[in-house]
């Protein structure tokens, strides 16, 4: 039961997210104050916030790597690596300033 109801909240967490940041006046809002916008949808937080555009694309390192995996060669943990760098985006060659997403 709890499981389901983590999931549903970080459904509707998710949700309040993706509205923000397909609003362009909220999304700007976000970026300049991360910690009140998010803890109007109830994630308190110290985050730092950063928006990709055409030109730049941030690298997130994750704070954990599983040096057994790594040394194992393990293809798939090395896709899944790089996905969570990129916050799962991919950006296509053809379309410079559009980001295309990659579903998971």
């Amino acid at each position: 039961m709890t499981i389901q109801k983590t999931s549903a909240e970080k459904l509707k967490t998710g949700k309040r997210i993706g509205a923000i940041i397909q609003n362009e006046s909220e999304r700007e809002r976000l970026l300049s104050n991360p910690e009140g916008v998010l803890a109007d949808i109830g994630i308190q937080t110290t985050a730092t916030i950063y928006a990709d555009t055409a030109d730049t694309v941030h690298l997130v390192i994750p704070s954990h790597i599983d040096e057994c995996r790594v040394a194992a060669d393990d293809a798939a943990y090395f896709e899944e690596l790089g996905l969570l760098a990129l916050g799962l985006c991919m950006y296509s060659e053809e379309q410079d300033d559009e980001p295309a997403t990659n579903p998971v």
